[in-house]
């Protein structure tokens, strides 16, 4: 369900065929306080549990494009996926931080590096959108995702998962628990995915764009008192990939891969969370602490043998060496994230919170290349730090009991390190190593004001938001090759306007808003492939568009959920001197015009005593529109159309189902890369995975 109530087949099934279905109101805690939805003074999209499980194998790229405005981009290497929400996010795509769109993980911040581990346990994920600095802190310039997990109870609940399909799919989960004695209650889950490939590798005799990925989790809470509690959390994501970048669009056969040997790519990562909660009667008190360890590998061919020959002229035979040219990375990121924060716990007309946070990235990254083109030969080490620390407030006022006012505030400061020497080889063995060493400090300022007024059955609410992207350095050293310094981002800011409605009328829920960013600053990274420079720039553009969502109880057997996003993001006040190719009136890269979303759901009572209880099903559609490349606008990603299915039937305490995912076998263009000039373009793309057919059966007790 996506609007601001949720409508339950089942509880009008259990009222009866002719009852009128039970309106339940989706409570969410985007404003780090449990509030109906209908509360929030901003564009709010809430994915329940049954939709994340819909997923395939809880596909992370399949759940936020159920967003309007939303759009995933995908490198295909670990660790390098982002988001766009209504035009924002994908221009820095290569940074090591930060993208646009920030992710949290029961509000614990999540390294833009490992956001997209397998979704676990999840109740809902919550999309907030637009400038979210004040809550959520930086990288929240175009929004925020906090991804929820089940709650801890005291009875034991328990399931297991079992899902197989083509291409050797498997995807097998279980979770459950409970209480251990009064004072003690815990929680652990793990999920396991794989799929073999399905894009033909010319040279070798394996598939590529395969997966094995496993997550496990375990959390243990303390009840000191009914007031006081200690939750504290451990995560192990494990990823191994063999993906399928820079794939040559003009290809007749695409899409295919002439790697000589597979890339590899994998990751693992390890994250320990606690979060202590005292409620003191009018006050809470709430901090949390969290660590996390990921490291990433990516092993790839530089001279696809498919796209070399197009791309620099280089013959066939050059490129079906495995040993001859190749690109090994190898990261290690680690994050510590602390938050402390007081807030209002009353009935009363004032709602307020105030806290301070503080969050420290650093990685360490070597890359080494050898290549048959001659300054391609060099081995990178770098270090990459930051700091950031923050205070913030929020208030809302009830001023009657149908308008509430609002406002926060976030002041917070950023220091920023850069260490990286290049190391040549191979040809230009002999060479001085380059080393570069900078550093910068910034302080800023974020905020809003909002005013929400009820009319009833309906609201109406209007927003307006200073965002800010922090400044700081690429991921690696961009430029050494020409013998030039990284060049660092200069912060961004935006002023972000929203005003929207959202209601209930019977068996229907809607929510529409219009929105306007103008980003001042804005962070463009861009690789030109003609001359292997990185190229770092600040441009000014704007975003504005519409966002729909709605719900309709058509019947027990009909609940259709609909989504529409419409919106324009151009550069504006582009110099001519500026490298990255863009100019004014030029696109957005990454940012589509158009997105759709529709889900049609619904079940069947077969049975209220005998073991065959109900019929199910689900079909779902999501149409992402077409995107520019890159700053220069050199080719076009086309549209896809998603379209997935399942039907299934309740025997006991089982749902038995077959399923479609992606059932029109549709390769969506997840990420574009141009080999040649933008007046005559060379395009390459990543891609998704195509049609997977099978079974499954999920089992709760």
């Amino acid at each position: 369900m996506f609007a601001a109530v949720a409508v339950s087949p089942r509880s009008a099934a259990q009222d009866g065929a002719g009852a009128v279905p039970v309106v339940e109101t989706i409570i969410v805690t985007a404003q780090k306080r449990v509030q109906p939805i209908d509360e929030v003074p901003a564009t709010l999209t809430v994915i329940d549990a049954d939709m994340i499980e819909f997923a395939a194998g809880n596909d992370l790229r399949s759940v936020i494009e159920r967003t309007p405005g939303a759009a995933s981009i995908g490198l295909g290497f670990s660790g390098n996926n982002s988001v766009s929400l209504r035009g924002l996010g994908g221009l820095a795509t290569f940074g090591p931080y930060d993208s646009a769109v920030s992710f949290t993980l029961d509000e614990q911040v999540i390294p833009l590096r490992s956001f997209d581990a397998l979704l676990l346990d999840a109740e809902t994920v919550e999309i907030l959108k637009g400038p979210q600095g004040t809550l959520y802190g930086r990288s929240t310039i175009g929004g925020a995702i906090n991804i929820v997990t089940r709650e801890m109870t005291k009875d034991w609940q328990a399931e297991a998962t079992a899902q197989g399909g083509e291409h050797g799919f498997l995807a097998l989960g279980a979770a459950a628990g409970g209480a251990l004695g009064e004072r003690l209650l815990v929680r652990g889950a793990v999920r396991y995915t794989e799929f073999d490939g399905d894009v033909e590798n010319t040279l070798t005799d394996a598939d590529t764009n395969g997966a094995e990925i496993f997550a496990g989790r375990f959390s243990a809470k303390a009840l000191f008192s009914d007031d006081a509690s200690l939750k504290v959390t451990y995560q192990a994501d494990r990823e191994d990939l063999t993906p399928t970048a820079d794939l040559l669009l003009s290809e007749p056969r695409f899409p295919i891969s002439g790697q000589s040997g597979l890339s590899l790519a994998s990751r693992d990562t390890d994250r320990i969370t606690a979060r202590f909660e005292n409620d003191f009667g009018d006050i809470r008190l709430i901090a949390m602490a969290g660590f996390e360890d990921t490291s990433v590998g990516n092993d790839f061919d530089l001279t696809d043998s498919i796209l070399a020959p197009v791309a620099f002229a280089v013959p066939v035979a050059f490129t079906t060496d495995p040993d001859n040219d190749r690109s090994v990375t190898t990261t290690d990121e680690e994050t510590i994230s602390a938050e402390i924060r007081v807030q209002s716990e009353t009935e009363g007309p004032f709602h307020w919170l105030v806290g301070a946070s503080y969050l420290d990235l650093t990685f360490d990254r070597e890359v080494s290349r050898r290549s048959l083109i001659p300054s391609f030969n060099i081995t990178e080490v770098s270090t990459n730090g930051n700091v950031t620390y923050g205070v913030f407030a929020d208030i809302s006022y009830d001023v009657s009991q149908r308008l509430t006012i609002g406002g926060g505030i976030r002041i917070a400061r950023d220091e920023v390190d850069y260490e990286g020497v290049t190391t040549f080889f191979g040809p230009l063995a002999g060479t001085p190593d380059f080393s570069e060493d900078s550093n910068f400090d910034d302080e800023y300022l974020v905020g809003n004001v909002r005013a929400v007024y009820d009319f009833g059955d309906h609201s109406v609410f209007a927003r307006y938001a200073r965002g800010f992207a922090s400044g700081g350095y690429g991921e690696f050293a961009a430029n050494a090759l020409v013998r030039q310094p990284i060049d660092p981002f200069e912060a961004s800011t935006s002023d972000s306007f929203e005003l929207g409605m959202r209601g209930q009328k019977g068996r229907f829920t809607y929510s529409i808003a219009a929105f306007y960013n103008d980003v001042a600053d804005g962070q463009v990274y861009q690789f030109d492939a003609t001359t292997f420079v990185n190229i770092a720039e600040n441009l000014d553009f704007e975003s504005y568009g519409i966002d729909i969502e709605a719900s309709a109880f058509l019947a027990q057997w009909a609940v259709l959920d609909f989504g529409l996003g419409l919106q324009e993001a151009e550069f504006k006040n582009v110099p001519d001197t500026n490298l990255s190719g863009a100019r004014s009136g030029n696109r957005v890269p990454l940012a589509p015009e158009l997105t759709v979303s529709a889900a049609l759901s619904g079940e069947r009572t077969l049975s209220n005593s005998g073991p065959l209880e109900r019929a199910f099903y689900t079909l779902s559609v999501q149409h992402v529109g077409d995107r520019a490349s890159d700053p220069a606008n050199s080719f076009e990603l086309d549209a896809y159309t998603i379209l997935d299915a399942r039907l299934g039937i309740t025997l006991g305490p089982a749902d038995i189902y077959l399923f479609g995912s992606n059932l029109g076998d549709e390769r969506a263009l997840l990420y574009g890369q141009n080999f040649g000039t933008p007046a005559n373009p060379i395009p390459t793309a990543n891609i998704n995975r195509g049609r997977v057919l099978g079974a499954g059966i999920t089992t709760r007790f």
